[in-house]
């Protein structure tokens, strides 16, 4: 059995990069967007937005955990703990059967199908057969999501602009988008593993290089990508020229913060588009992470991380041959029976002698009718 590094302090980073990726992340580029009004520097207008603050605060921890939630539900997140004791039914107390052979192995089967499982897989052989760093694995993960996440950005607004007006709603834009924002993340999500095995290891490389070149920390690439999205899809937005007050959301923003907040809270008319570069940027960014987190533990089980290689290619003659084994011991464990004659051999081995004899006794009696 090799031998594996320890993960623990890249791992505990991690943790700490999901939050700031939840939280933190957010609120920066809420306020780089938001709280400093550039128009205030030579005109009347405050230069810092400060009635804003209750929405920059508000508006980034709701879209940094709807953005966790859909990373974890959509990718098909399932921690190995929660596998080993039969799934989310047993441990949630929804089922009784905890530890049943049966849920076991049907949560086993439904993590290794999942795109969290095949994320994990791809990372925990990076660092092992590849003899790489868990964070130089996760920032090549992150590298090769920034496509996809710009792509993501920009995919409600395309089919907004492409889908027929006559089959649009009125007021009705929003959820609309958010339709096709969802089949388009549970599109990448599940393309997504396929696509990190071929590339994880040049992106890896790069990323490093970069790391060492430019020193960028971690939450330079979220950063950088919200301010890129937001741009993109500002300016496919402006192309399209869609009608704001069809975009309900707005108000239902407002009415929302503001019952459980006790201000009053002044939103943005352009706070959808935020909206879309949260969904778009945030969720790809958290499930990089969290499969790096996962697949960097130093004990993951083998039925994960080895189970392909179990199966092996079975040819007939070795099928035949267990089959011939398999019978001969249930012969000889059956014995004689009472009056001294060899009982009956009964299972694969005498199906196959028996079908063998029918098949000679057709031929025979079709040789007779042709003669």
């Amino acid at each position: 059995m090799r031998k594996q590094r320890s993960t623990f302090f890249e791992r505990l980073w991690l943790t700490l990069i999901i939050c700031g990726q939840v939280i933190v992340a957010p609120a920066i580029a809420f306020s780089a967007t938001y709280f400093i009004d550039l128009g205030g520097v030579f005109g009347n207008r405050p230069l810092l937005r400060m009635d804003l603050i209750p929405w920059i605060l508000s508006g980034a921890l709701g879209y940094g955990m709807i953005s966790l939630i859909l990373a974890l539900t959509v990718g098909g997140w399932m921690p190995v703990a929660v596998a080993e004791k039969g799934g989310w039914m047993p441990v949630l107390g929804i089922s009784r059967l905890m530890k049943n052979p049966a849920m076991i192995d049907r949560a086993r089967m439904n993590l290794l199908a999942s795109p969290s499982g095949k994320m994990m897989k791809i990372v925990n052989r990076e660092i092992n057969d590849g003899n790489r760093e868990l964070m130089e694995v996760h920032g090549g993960l992150q590298l090769l999501a920034a496509p996809l996440q710009i792509l993501l950005a920009i995919t409600p607004l395309l089919m907004l602009r492409f889908v027929p007006s006559t089959w649009l709603i009125p007021n009705r834009l929003l959820e609309l988008a958010m339709i096709g924002y969802l089949a388009s993340l549970a599109i990448i999500l599940r393309s997504f593993p396929r696509y990190a095995e071929r590339y994880v290891g040049i992106a890896s490389k790069v990323r490093r290089f970069l790391v060492n070149v430019t020193r960028i920390n971690w939450m330079f690439p979220v950063l950088f990508l919200w301010l890129v999205g937001r741009a993109i899809v500002g300016f496919a937005f402006d192309i399209m020229q869609p009608d704001i007050h069809q975009w309900q959301q707005i108000s239902l923003e407002k009415s929302i913060i503001e019952a459980f907040m006790p201000v009053e809270v002044e939103v943005p008319e352009t706070s959808f588009l935020d909206l879309l570069v949260a969904l778009a940027v945030l969720p790809l960014a958290t499930f990089t992470t969290m499969a790096a987190l996962g697949g960097g533990r130093d004990n993951l089980p083998d039925w994960l991380v080895n189970g392909e290689s179990k199966w092996e290619n079975i040819e007939d003659d070795d099928i035949e041959d267990a089959i011939l084994e398999e019978d001969e011991e249930n012969t000889s464990q059956n014995g004689n029976d009472e009056e001294g004659e060899p009982s009956i051999v009964k299972g694969r081995k005498g199906q196959m002698l028996a079908a063998l004899a029918k098949a000679k006794d057709d031929s025979e009696l079709t040789n007779e009718e042709n003669d």
